[in-house]
């Protein structure tokens, strides 16, 4: 075989060579390009689709891109559509301008409407000259959807924002009115602590003043009545046992009003100790025994042998001293009053019956919360209204507790319960 001839079947196995690199080169960019998720597409200078892949053979319904070779996008889309595309495209092939990532529209392969970014750039022929166009076009519909969403959150962050700053607005001026008034309430409790100081002196001034010349006419007026002769008038001795009974009722009186004023101010002492609870009660009939001699009111009085409580003396004899009253005050004349104390093993009980004129259900379920109307007693006597409020407030401090019963014109009967022993020693 001649050299020539070697030589050219040498170049026909490389030239067949390369075309079969060619076709496997052509092969793989085919493959690449039908399965990316983007439409990529080459057009002639007449917009005619010259190569297409398989997403946008099926973005458009095509079927294969085979069936978009020749056709434009005025075979597929509607008019408006395509002529946007087409001038876009012609723009590009007579100014050789690309379009970069552009926002458009375009459809899906359910023919819904969606937002696409394309870029579309010339390709030139071997000779140099514009042949057309080479267009991507990417589905960012989602991304749109996306943005719109966080457009939105963003201006409604904006409105919560612009309201939170009107809310705090708001706030620091309620802050700065409240902190006023703060000021306010600063400035009118000192005034009340000094009203508060001023009335604590009044009623220091009123129990100093007032005490001691009630004391002495009762005592005055106790030693007329027990060191008179027969002798004197009988008017005479009256009007001394009036002075005494309407003493003893003005003392009680005004006892009862600084108990309350102290207790309300929580400035009263209280100080609980063992006491003989027998000696206490003898000591307030002998107190009260002029007013019942007065009315003809028989007391009679049933006692536990050395019974010992545990309480404040003070107070408990506030509470016996009002009950005491109060059954001779409502009891009319030549009535009785009937005072038994008992136990058990927790408390004492010291029971006080009058054959006065009763209470209401009414009367009772008011029966300790101070009286608009003060109730007179039989013979006119007077009260506060302080008084069976104080003593059950005193009961209460003491440990224990008053329980009344009553019926209108059958009389009333209060239990005091007092306890035996200190909390620590039960």
């Amino acid at each position: 075989m001649s050299l020539c001839s070697i030589n050219r079947t040498k170049k026909a196995r490389i030239r067949k060579q390369q075309e079969n690199i060619n076709n496997d080169e052509s092969l793989l960019l085919r493959s690449l390009i039908d399965n990316l998720p983007d439409c990529i597409y080459i057009k002639d200078v007449y917009s005619r689709f010259l190569i297409a892949n398989k997403q946008t053979a099926d973005v458009m319904n095509a079927g294969t891109p085979e069936n978009l070779i020749g056709k434009s996008d005025f075979d597929f889309y509607p008019k408006k559509m395509a002529d946007k595309y087409y001038k876009d495209e012609q723009h590009i092939i007579h100014s050789k301008n690309s379009l970069i990532n552009i926002q458009e529209e375009s459809w899906d392969e359910q023919n819904r409407i969606i937002t696409v970014s394309t870029t579309k750039v010339p390709w030139y022929d071997n000779d140099g000259n514009i042949g057309g166009i080479i267009g991507i076009s990417r589905d960012i519909t989602k991304n749109k959807n996306i943005e719109k969403e966080l457009i939105n959150q963003t201006e409604n962050l904006r409105e919560v924002n612009s309201l939170l700053t009107e809310q705090n607005e708001k706030i620091q001026q309620q802050a700065e009115e409240l902190a006023m008034q703060a000021d306010n309430f600063k400035e009118l409790n000192r005034e009340l602590q000094e009203i508060n100081e001023t009335k604590d002196k009044f009623i220091s001034i009123i129990a100093h003043d007032l005490k001691n010349p009630f004391n002495a006419i009762i005592n005055f007026s106790e030693l007329i009545i027990l060191k008179a002769d027969t002798s004197i008038d009988a008017k005479y001795m009256g009007m001394v046992k009036i002075i005494n009974c309407s003493s003893k009722m003005a003392y009680s009186l005004l006892e009862n009003l600084l108990y309350w004023a102290k207790n309300q101010n929580a400035s009263i002492a209280f100080f609980p100790i063992k006491l003989n609870l027998n000696d206490m009660v003898k000591e307030i009939i002998d107190f009260h025994e002029v007013s019942a001699r007065l009315k003809n009111i028989i007391i009679n009085c049933e006692l536990e042998h050395d019974l010992q409580v545990f309480v404040d003396q003070n107070t408990v004899a506030t509470i016996l001293r009002n009950l005491i009253s109060n059954a001779i005050k409502f009891t009319p004349k030549n009535g009785n009053v009937k005072i038994v104390i008992s136990s058990d093993p927790v408390y004492a009980y010291i029971t006080i019956t009058d054959t006065g004129v009763g209470l209401s259900v009414k009367q009772l379920e008011t029966l300790f919360i101070p009286e608009k109307e003060i109730t007179k007693g039989t013979s006119g006597e007077s009260g506060t209204g302080f008084g069976l409020v104080l003593c059950h407030e005193f009961a209460r401090l003491n440990g224990g507790n008053i329980i009344a019963k009553s019926d209108i014109g059958k009389g009333s009967t209060f239990i005091l319960s007092l306890p035996l022993r200190a909390e620590s020693e039960t």
